[in-house]
Order: structure tokens, then C-alpha cells, then sequence
């Protein structure tokens, strides 16, 4: 895949799955891969949430978060992805459905990430925008019995929260890749197909920005 593009890039993957290897790691690196392929001399970095240490949002310290800028009082992971996606020129998003949600891992992180901007946006004095603001990212989901658009519902609001930018697909699911059970027999959401759409996209929107 050729493009024309020549500038590198130096991409995020972030898999939400407490399992490695399975569909959803298989699509984020399926998205790198593409996009790898299309520029070279890009990097990439795939981080698991099942490996992070963060804890829930406490809510009740909300008055650091408005006198701290996208900063948390407690000490663990959050901050550090947080940094990660900001030094990242596009961030790759993916996560499973689990029990009618995504797993406690991912949600307990987008629940950091997102109570951090949440607080100093409403409640803050200050006007310091969110160090990952506008950066594109490209989103995935997948549900082994079930449709898996909410998931990239889910991911979209978690993405505008903190002002990133969710890149769009021109055909269904529109949101991002969506899968249904195993990646190469799913011939309703084409996981595989999309994904080097989902890479073209991203890529243009990184273009744009630059």
C-alpha cells in the first residue's frame, strides 16, 4: 500500500484485551502493519493494559485534578500512558466486549484518563488544553455473540472526552473496525479489509494536522 506519503511516523497501539494474542491485539497490529507498510521508517509500540497498575478514580480528591492540569493525585500507570499517547502521532485503540463492557483493565484506565480531563475542563480555573488534543486515533472493536458497534461508541466518547480525534470509515461500522468473533471468518464487519482502511484513514488525518 503506497500512499505517497513519506514523513515517518511513530505510532501507539493500545489493546485493551486482559488476553494476548487473541482478535484484538491481531487487529491494532494489523492497523500498525499497514501503516508501517504504507510509510517507511514508521515506529510503533503496543501497550497492554492487562500489564498497567491503575487504580479507579477516587472522585472524591476532584480538587486536585481542577487545580492540576490532566494530572491525578494517585500514583500509578495512568499518567505514564497519558504521556504515551501525547508523544504519539496517532494512537491505535482496541478492546473486546467482556460481561456487557470492555474489560475492567481498559475501562479502569479510560476512567482515569477521562475523570483527569473531565475535572480541570468544568471545574479548573485554568484554560491549558489537553496535552493530547487533536491527536487521531483509530478505534476497534470486537464482540465474540454480539454487535460489536457499541464498543466503538464506547471508544469514541472515551477519545472526544479528551479531545482526540476518532478517525471514520466511509462504509459500516462508519466508528472504527468492528468484529465479530474470529477475524478471518467474520464476513459481516471484514476486520481484516477494514483494517487497511482504518490505516489509510489515520494516516490522511495525521497528514492534515502536519
Amino acid at each position: 500500500m503506497d500512499l505517497g506519503y513519506d514523513l515517518p511516523m511513530n505510532i501507539l497501539g493500545i489493546v485493551g484485551s486482559a488476553r494476548k494474542g487473541q482478535q484484538t491485539e491481531r487487529l491494532v497490529r494489523a492497523v500498525l502493519d499497514h501503516v508501517a507498510d504504507a510509510i517507511p521508517g514508521t515506529t510503533s509500540d503496543v501497550l497492554h493494559t492487562v500489564d498497567l497498575s491503575v487504580s479507579p478514580c477516587r472522585v472524591q480528591c476532584s480538587s486536585f485534578c481542577t487545580t492540576h492540569p490532566y494530572q491525578c493525585s494517585l500514583s500509578d500507570d495512568a499518567g505514564e500512558v497519558l504521556d504515551q499517547i501525547a508523544g504519539a502521532d496517532a494512537v491505535v485503540i482496541g478492546i473486546p466486549r467482556y460481561f456487557r463492557g470492555p474489560p475492567a483493565g481498559f475501562h479502569t484506565l479510560a476512567e482515569r484518563l477521562t475523570s483527569m480531563s473531565f475535572f480541570y475542563q468544568s471545574q479548573g480555573a485554568g484554560d491549558a488544553p489537553s496535552p493530547v488534543a487533536g491527536t487521531p486515533c483509530a478505534l476497534i472493536g470486537v464482540a465474540e455473540y454480539s454487535n460489536p458497534h457499541h464498543l466503538l461508541e464506547y471508544l469514541v466518547g472515551f477519545a472526544t472526552l479528551l479531545g482526540m480525534y476518532p478517525v471514520r470509515l466511509e462504509r459500516f461500522p462508519y466508528l472504527g473496525v468492528g468484529c465479530h468473533g474470529d477475524a478471518e471468518r467474520d464476513e459481516i464487519f471484514t476486520p481484516l479489509e477494514r483494517a487497511k482502511e482504518l490505516a489509510t484513514a489515520l494516516i490522511e488525518a495525521v497528514d492534515r494536522g502536519r
